[in-house]
C-alpha cells in the first residue's frame, strides 16, 4: 500500500469534508448575490409588518399584542419558505450553466453539490431569523419562553427550512432554465400562505381547516407557538419532527436521484 493510500481518512471523512466545501461555496456566493439575504431579512419583515399593521385589526384573535404574539412564530416560516428559494436557484444555475460538468472530473461526493446549497440555507435562515425576532420585539412581541424554549423554536424552524430546502433542490433539478426555476420556485411558499401561519384555522370552511390544521408546516408553527408562549406542546412537536422528517427523506432521495439521472447523460 502506497503512503497516499495509508494516509487517506476514511471515505465518510472525505464525503464530509465534500459537504463542508460545498456548503463553503454556496456561503461565498453571498458576497458577491447579497440579494440572497435581502430575500430572507426584508421579506419576512414586511410581512410582519402588513399582517401586525394593515390586516391583524381584521383578524379576531383578541388585542394587537395577542395577534402579535400569534402571528411571529408564523413569521417564523415565512422566512423558512423565502430561504428555500435561494435553493432553487443555485441548484438550477449550477445545472444549467456548466458547472457540475466541471464537478464531475473532480474525485468527490457528487450529492455534495446539491446537499452544499440546502446545508447552506441554514446560515441564511438564522440570518434571516434574528432579523425577524429583532424587529418583532421592536414593535412589541414578548416571550416568556426561557433560553431552552428558544432554542427548540430556532431549531424546529431551521428543520422546516431544511425541509423546504429539499424540496427546492428538486424543483431546481426540474428547471430547464433559471428563468422558469425563478417562476416555479414560487410554488414552496404556497403552502406556508396555506398553514396557520397568519391568520386563525376557526372561520376557514371545516374541509380547508382540516387540511391547514394537519399539514407538516402548521404542527411546525404550533410548536413554535407553544414554545414561544409557553403553553402545552400536545402532539405538535412529535408530529411536527415525523413529518419534517419524511418530507426530507423523501426530498433527498429525489434529489440525488435526479441529479444522478442528470449527470450521467
Amino acid at each position: 500500500m502506497s503512503a497516499a493510500l495509508a494516509e487517506r481518512p476514511p471515505c465518510r471523512w472525505w464525503v464530509l469534508s465534500d459537504y463542508f466545501e460545498m456548503v463553503k461555496r454556496s456561503l461565498r456566493h453571498i458576497g458577491g448575490d447579497p440579494d440572497q439575504l435581502v430575500t430572507v431579512t426584508l421579506q419576512p419583515v414586511l410581512t410582519l409588518t402588513i399582517m401586525d399593521f394593515f390586516i391583524g385589526g381584521a383578524i379576531k384573535t383578541g388585542t394587537r399584542q395577542d395577534y402579535l404574539d400569534f402571528v411571529l412564530p408564523g413569521i417564523f416560516i415565512v422566512m423558512a419558505g423565502f430561504a428555500a428559494v435561494t435553493t432553487a436557484l443555485g441548484v438550477a444555475s449550477d445545472m444549467l450553466q456548466g458547472v457540475v460538468d466541471r464537478f464531475r472530473t473532480i474525485p468527490m461526493a457528487k450529492s455534495a453539490v446539491v446537499a452544499g446549497h440546502v446545508i447552506s440555507d441554514l446560515p441564511r435562515a438564522l440570518i434571516g431569523l434574528a432579523a425577524t425576532v429583532g424587529f418583532g420585539l421592536l414593535i412589541g412581541f414578548r416571550s416568556p419562553a426561557g433560553a431552552g424554549a428558544w432554542a427548540a423554536a430556532v431549531g424546529m424552524t431551521l428543520l422546516a427550512t431544511f425541509a423546504l430546502s429539499w424540496i427546492a433542490a428538486v424543483i431546481g433539478l426540474l428547471g430547464k432554465s433559471v428563468e422558469v426555476v425563478q417562476q416555479v420556485a414560487a410554488v414552496i411558499i404556497i403552502p406556508v400562505f396555506l398553514s396557520n401561519a397568519l391568520v386563525p384555522t376557526d372561520t376557514m370552511p371545516a374541509w380547508l381547516r382540516v387540511v391547514t390544521e394537519n399539514q407538516p408546516l402548521s404542527q411546525a408553527i404550533d410548536c413554535i407557538r407553544a414554545l414561544l408562549t409557553g403553553t402545552p406542546l400536545g402532539d405538535h412537536l412529535g408530529l411536527a419532527l415525523a413529518e419534517l422528517t419524511g418530507i426530507i427523506v423523501i426530498a433527498f432521495v429525489l434529489a440525488t436521484t435526479l441529479f444522478k439521472l442528470k449527470t450521467s447523460q
